[in-house]
């Protein structure tokens, strides 16, 4: 039956199956033009292709993403378009910003590694995060990149580098502006440490470092050794710096100069406060007094242990187990004497004060005859020098040294001296003794098997012993006693050298009973008073004073300190009194150049071998071109500098340059008004004698000052 009011509902079914036909028939071309769609668009652009979406909608194509490089879009458009199967391409490409400085960076946190900033490409990036983890496996890779046009050239290879510096480093930062490399981190080891600073020498090319902060692994107990087997010297433990290894390798070789050297310190921190270069350089130097031994600092504590050769190495490793570097505490001293043949010990006696040296077979056997001194020279100085030594003659060494000392004290002054079981006493008199009764009783028997070898006994001589160098305007006077003949001709012969510019008279006497070290004393003197513009140097036996004016503030401290330094055994300084020349009238500019040739022709100032660097025996002479350049005050003044001609013009030239601007430099720390002053240096090109004989080429290095 024909029921048209139901036709409605057969319609509705009808629709409905179209509709889903349509839909079912669409997604199986999507289904199948996507896949296409995206291999044409990755062949199109393999570089971005993992940066790009592609959405098919029936048969259209929509591409969005970033465009790495001009035209791309279009490229992609027309892959996507020629799509078999698509109706329609489009393209939404937005070019990629331009980064201006173009930055990028790796952060090691923890057990996360983060890259930061800015990558050219998406297969970049994928390199730089595969970089990352090969680096740092076992940390979480955060990729916090961003696309960014304007990569320098070179950018990934220096990137994949500081990445896997970073990685490295606890703490690693690693970052890139442009070319310019940063990294800071601290090393875990020592070995980590070295490859690290090795890697900011030798970049990838392009690449400029811009800072490198990579801190050393931190050593506790920070421990540095060195050992001496007399043969070669291993340094071991820890530097804290490569700069610090360096120069202490380099003290090494310095204070060991006939033994192998074998550097096998590492870098790390942790060294304690101070300078610890210098308080290795302290322990080599220790080290070179012993014939076999080690040293070593640990946190500051010091040992030293091993064996010297000699009784002079014995007294002085000894004694600088009493002078330590700053910084440095004294843990353990373990040194051997040698075993001493002849074995020798003294007593000095000058009047004032017993000087008790050489070797006691014991610790006992010393005090012992420090107190037997003590008791024999009541009121007297006791000055206990003496050291430890082996090889002491069988029976009663302290005994016999006790009898030594007795017969010592019976003389005005004198020595004593035992030579393995040989005694020799000499001095002087007291005035009104008997010579004879004397001997008499210095050559009674002492107890086996020590014997008395020889007695001296002269009548006394000079006292107070007195010495006196009066400089004044030029003319240096010297007055008082030297011991004999030789001696006086050696102080006459220091005083010209010292004083190169003064003429000298001497009206020195000869006279018996100099201390000790007397002309070793004069000829210490002679230098820092050579300084002085006038002066006076006197000498009362062992003791020294020294007054007079010098040119300049800053030379009176540095004469004050070089005369107490200079100051040999015995002798004591006892006044320097240096005040500052007040400055004279000027001089007429015509008038100083004379002056300056005549200072030069007499004095020259001296150079470290083949550097700037003003040998301190030239201090007089400079002091006295001071004093020229003060009263040539209205002149202005050419400090040349001239050398042979051994080497290269050009180093030459800078040698000469560099070495007269030390001499400016000079003038200027010692104050003076240097507006004047001018440096120049002229190398080889002015010669003042032919330069093929070693007197020629001595002539030609020099300084001149020429007044303008």
């Amino acid at each position: 039956m024909h029921q048209p009011s139901k036709w409605w509902l057969g319609l509705i079914a009808v629709g409905a199956l179209w509709v889903v036909a349509v839909i079912l028939g669409t997604s199986g071309v999507e289904r199948d033009l996507t896949p296409r769609a995206a291999s044409a668009i990755a062949a199109a652009a393999p570089d971005a292709a993992k940066a790009l979406t592609a959405v098919v909608a029936g048969r259209d194509v929509y591409v969005q993403g970033p465009e790495f490089s001009p035209g791309q879009g279009a490229v992609v458009g027309k892959a996507a378009a020629d799509v078999y199967g698509a109706r329609l391409a489009v393209i939404d490409m937005q070019p990629l910003p331009i980064a201006k400085p173009y930055g990028f960076s790796a952060v090691m946190a923890g057990d996360q590694f983060t890259l930061s900033g800015s990558a050219p490409l998406p297969a970049t990036r994928d390199r730089l995060i595969a970089a990352a983890k090969a680096a740092a496996p076992n940390a979480t890779i955060i990729d916090k990149l961003a696309y960014a046009a304007g990569a320098p050239d070179g950018f990934e290879a220096i990137a994949i580098r500081g990445v896997g510096e970073a990685a490295k480093l606890q703490g690693g930062a690693f970052s890139l502006m442009d070319k310019a490399y940063s990294i800071a981190g601290t090393a875990t080891t020592p070995a980590i440490f070295e490859a690290a600073i090795l890697a900011t020498q030798t970049l990838p090319e392009g690449a400029t470092l811009a800072k490198a902060d990579i801190q050393a692994p931190l050593a506790k107990p920070f421990v540095w050794s060195a050992t001496n087997d007399g043969v070669a010297a291993t340094l071991a433990g820890f530097a804290p710096s490569i700069e610090a290894r360096a120069a202490i390798a380099a003290a090494a070789a310095s204070s060991l100069p006939s033994i192998i050297i074998r550097n096998n310190m590492a870098i790390a921190s942790g060294a304690p406060p101070g300078d610890f270069v210098a308080e290795a350089g302290y322990a080599l130097a220790e080290l070179a007094r012993l014939a076999k031994g080690r040293v070593s600092i640990a946190d500051g504590a010091y040992s030293i242990s091993g064996e010297t050769a000699t009784q002079q190495a014995y007294d002085a490793a000894m004694a600088g187990t009493k002078a330590l570097a700053p910084g440095l505490t004294l843990a353990k001293a373990d040194i051997l004497p040698p075993e001493l043949k002849p074995f020798v010990w003294s007593a000095l006696y000058d009047g004032k004060a017993v000087t008790l040296s050489g070797a006691a077979p014991s610790l006992d056997a010393r005090d012992a005859i420090a107190r037997a001194a003590v008791a024999d020279f009541p009121g007297k100085d006791i000055v206990n020098a003496m050291t430890l030594a082996r090889g002491a003659p069988e029976g009663d060494f302290a005994e016999a040294a006790s009898a030594a000392l007795a017969r010592l004290a019976s003389l005005l002054n004198g020595k004593a001296v035992l030579t393995d079981a040989q005694l020799a006493l000499s001095g002087q008199a007291p005035e009104g003794a008997s010579i004879a009764d004397l001997e008499k009783a210095a050559k009674a028997p002492l107890s086996p098997p020590f014997a008395v070898a020889s007695v001296d006994i002269k009548e006394a001589s000079v006292s107070p012993y007195v010495f006196k160098a009066e400089a004044v305007d030029g003319v240096l006077t010297l007055t008082g006693y030297a011991p004999d003949e030789k001696t006086r001709q050696a102080i006459v012969e220091a005083a010209k050298k010292a004083f190169f510019n003064d003429q000298i008279v001497d009206q020195l006497k000869i006279g018996k009973g100099a201390p000790p070290n007397f002309l070793d004393a004069l000829k210490a003197a002679f230098g820092p008073m050579a300084r002085l513009a006038n002066g006076v140097l006197s000498v009362s036996d062992a003791s020294m004073s020294l007054s007079g004016q010098t040119v300049y503030e800053k030379a009176a401290g540095q004469i004050k300190a070089a005369l107490a330094a200079a100051m040999p055994a015995g002798f004591k300084l006892d006044k320097a009194d240096v005040t500052v020349q007040p400055p004279g009238p000027a001089l007429d500019p015509a008038l100083c150049q004379p002056k300056f040739d005549g200072v030069l022709a007499k004095g020259q100032i001296l150079f470290e071998t083949g550097s700037a660097t003003i040998s301190k025996e030239s201090a007089a002479v400079l002091d006295s071109l001071a004093a020229l350049i003060i009263s040539c005050r209205n002149a202005s003044i050419e400090v040349a500098g001239h050398t042979d001609n051994v080497g290269s013009p050009d180093k030459n030239l800078d040698l000469s340059r560099r070495r007269a601007q030390a001499v400016v430099d000079y003038m200027s720390e010692a104050g003076l008004d240097i507006g004047r002053v001018a440096a120049a240096g002229y190398g080889d090109t002015k010669p003042v004698a032919p330069n093929d004989t070693p007197e020629g080429r001595a002539k030609n290095r020099r300084i001149e000052f020429i007044v303008k």
